[in-house]
This record gives C-alpha cells, sequence and structure tokens, in this order.
C-alpha cells in the first residue's frame, strides 16, 4: 500500500477535476450546515438543563485526594435550566466541603493539618484531647450502639491484622488455619484486646467533647511484640454509614430533599422526599459475583449489604475453600457459612443498619438465624445467603416480601 500517493508530484503540478463543482459545493455547504447544527444542539443541551437525576461530584482535593473514592450522590432537580444550574453548583460545594470534612475526622492513620482527627488521637494514648462535634458524637455514639456486641470500635488491632494479611500477594500462606505462627500471633493480640479495660476510651467531658483514649502496659507490649502498628481505634466498616450520615444531614439542611448517596461497597442512603429507588443485592455462585435480588428503597430509607466476596474491590481470597474478607471476625474462624448480609433501615438509620450487618457477619454460624429473626423483630428487614444454599435468600419472618429474588437467575427466597 502507497501511503500519501497524491505528493508523487511537485505541489505545482497536482491536477484538481472541474467536474461536478457545483454538486460538491453544495455537498460541502449541507455538510457544514449538519456540522454547525449538530455543535449548536450539543452546547444547548450543555447549557440547558432538564429535570431530572443528576449524578453530584466531588471537587478534587490533594490534600485529601481519595476522599470520594467509592461514594456517589444522585440529586433530582426540577425547574428551570438556570435554577438547575444554581442547584447544581451549590449540591456541589455543599456536597465537596462536607465529605471532605467527615473523611477527614473519621480517618484512621493519615492525620492533616487544621484537624484534630481519629488518627491524632490513635497517636496520642493517655492524653487528654477535645474533639470537634462530629468525631465526638460518631465515637460516642458507636460506642454506644455495639456495646456488648461482637463488633467493637476498640478492635482496630485485629483489624489492621486482617488489612495486612489480606493485601499480600500470597495470602493463603500465612492465614491463621493454614499457618501456625500467624495463628498464635492473632491468638495473642485477640486474648489481650480481650482483657477487661485494656483499652477504652474515657470520655473526660461530654460538654467539651474531651476524651482520653487509655491503653494497658500489658496491651501496648503485645502490639509492641507483635509489631502491630495500626490504628487502636478504628469505626472499620462503620466508617461509611457515619459519613453517610453527616452528608445526608448537611444535606437536608440546605434543602436538598431528593437522591440518595451510595457506596462501593453497598450501603446506600436515601433522602427523605425520594419515593423509591431499587438496589441490586449480590450473590455468590461457583466463585463469580452475580446478581441476586433486589430492595426497594424510599422516603429516607437506608440499606446495608455487607459481602464476603469481591464485586471489584481487593482483598478477598479463598482458603480451603473458606472466603475470606474485611468483614472477619476478630480471630477470623465464626460464620464462615455467611456469604451475603442484607440489613434495611425503613427509618433511614444507615448506622444501626451497618452495625447490625457487622454484627451477623461476626456471629457464630450456630446463632446467625436467631440473631437474623431477632433483627427482624427490632424492625429492620433482615435477610442473608448462607454458602451451603448460595441460590436461598433467608429472610426474617417479618419481612420476606421486601426481597425480591432474581428468579430468572434461580435465586429464591425462604422465610427462616
Amino acid at each position: 500500500m502507497q501511503v500519501g500517493c497524491l505528493f508523487q508530484k511537485p505541489m505545482e503540478e497536482i491536477e484538481v477535476s472541474g467536474k461536478h463543482i457545483k454538486l460538491r459545493v453544495v455537498a460541502f455547504v449541507l455538510a457544514l450546515i449538519v456540522g454547525i447544527t449538530a455543535f449548536g444542539v450539543g452546547i444547548r443541551q450543555i447549557a440547558n438543563r432538564e429535570p431530572g437525576y443528576y449524578e453530584i461530584t466531588a471537587v478534587r482535593d490533594e490534600t485529601a485526594p481519595l476522599y470520594s473514592n467509592g461514594i456517589s450522590l444522585y440529586c433530582y432537580f426540577g425547574g428551570e435550566s438556570s435554577a438547575i444550574k444554581e442547584k447544581l453548583q451549590a449540591s456541589e460545594a455543599l456536597y465537596s466541603e462536607a465529605l471532605g470534612r467527615i473523611y477527614r475526622l473519621l480517618d484512621p492513620r493519615e492525620t492533616y493539618d487544621g484537624y484534630v482527627n481519629l488518627a491524632t488521637l490513635n497517636q496520642h494514648p493517655g492524653e487528654t484531647m477535645a474533639l470537634p462535634e462530629e468525631l465526638f458524637f460518631a465515637l460516642t455514639d458507636a460506642l454506644e450502639r455495639t456495646e456488648g456486641q461482637a463488633y467493637s470500635v476498640l478492635n482496630g488491632a485485629m483489624r489492621d491484622l486482617w488489612q495486612e494479611l489480606l493485601y499480600l500477594e500470597e495470602p493463603e500462606a500465612f492465614d491463621p488455619l493454614c499457618n501456625e505462627e500467624q495463628r498464635a500471633r492473632f491468638q495473642a493480640v485477640f486474648d489481650a484486646l480481650t482483657v477487661p479495660d485494656a483499652i477504652r476510651l474515657q470520655v473526660v467531658d461530654a460538654a467539651a467533647h474531651t476524651v482520653r483514649l487509655e491503653v494497658s502496659d500489658a496491651l501496648a507490649a503485645v502490639l509492641e511484640k507483635y509489631e502491630v502498628e495500626g490504628p487502636l481505634l478504628d469505626l472499620g466498616s462503620l466508617r461509611e454509614a457515619y459519613i453517610l450520615q453527616y452528608v445526608r444531614d448537611r444535606l437536608v439542611a440546605a434543602g436538598f430533599l431528593r437522591g440518595y448517596l451510595k457506596t462501593q461497597r453497598g450501603l446506600s442512603l436515601m433522602l427523605p422526599e425520594t419515593e423509591e429507588g431499587k438496589q441490586l443485592l449480590s450473590g455468590y455462585v461457583d466463585g463469580t459475583s452475580q446478581d441476586a435480588a433486589y430492595v426497594s428503597l424510599n422516603d429516607g430509607a437506608a440499606c446495608c449489604a455487607l459481602r464476603a466476596f469481591s464485586v471489584g474491590d481487593p482483598g478477598y481470597y479463598v482458603v480451603d475453600g473458606v472466603l475470606r474478607h474485611p468483614n472477619l471476625g476478630d480471630v477470623g474462624d465464626i460464620a464462615r457459612q455467611l456469604l451475603t448480609v442484607w440489613i434495611v433501615s425503613p427509618t433511614g438509620d444507615v448506622v444501626d443498619a451497618a452495625v447490625k450487618a457487622a454484627v451477623l457477619f461476626q456471629t457464630p454460624d450456630d446463632l446467625l438465624r436467631q440473631r437474623l429473626k431477632d433483627f427482624g423483630a427490632e424492625g429492620a428487614w433482615a435477610a442473608m445467603i448462607e454458602a451451603a444454599s448460595p441460590k436461598t435468600i433467608l429472610a426474617d419472618p417479618l419481612h420476606p416480601d421486601a426481597f425480591h429474588p432474581l428468579t430468572d437467575y434461580g435465586f429464591s427466597v425462604a422465610v427462616l
């Protein structure tokens, strides 16, 4: 094939045919008109906003580049185009500010200029510190909600061990189920954490939001021996729930009432005047994730859908047929048969939904079904899938109709 064959003659010798020159001019003019019209339509579509749902994008912030990762906001705007554009700008500014603030405050690992946050508290055990109101509320609220439960925000050291393991290139070789040295390490840290008052958050003055993180010498020695350097206080899977709750409250206070927030890891929260939305719920069949059901949410409802498998996130693996994932129990040896947990709060208590889901993942297998029934009796819509029957959705007895199985894919709902 020849390339650039028109230029085999000198430029002054190139011949242009004069045949049909009028037809060519007309065609050119028509093409130009079509192009200008299409461009104009595109510009008008950008400039003129129609009523509907819009994805609100957080402004990029180099001081916290990951603050909006995995979280999405969609708002419905009606009215004239000019009003919609004003609402878009206002919602973007508010969303960015609110999300950036609560993300920084609840970060257990990184500190930020101008902030006293969870990482600051973790790095200064034994010191009395005044916390911002939002952080003080989240910590004290989480401690109250999880008191006496298997899940605790004081078990950050155990979650750090799991995070360290889950992201290795070959985590199976170091899993406590296979590795005696790691099993002893995990057990030693767990035993040290469960000693009464080994770690606690002491509220010094509630009105002034002052607290003190107290760590026993014995626990500190164990953590040093086993080189556990991660945060002691960690909201874990509850962190996203508090983020959504805070952002929702800020949006509602500013008059944004229709829309929803969702996270990549499975939480969703409707704004109070959102008439209806459907959330797909994932199952796990033959080694892959698969849509299993959907639940309808409206009027500010919240949903937490935790899972023991990946639908895009890293940090999952299988050892001896057991799924290992970020929602593991304290020693990683409970709720082995659990694949998914779906908790819906029809009243919009996203934190309660997240707490119940986290607790289920840390409930021994023989108590799972009773615990699910208890949650249904408390007003939540609760369902789960066990590994032994991956296409059967087990629902609490009071709310089986809340979960709509994708029957074409072979899923069904059974009442406990």
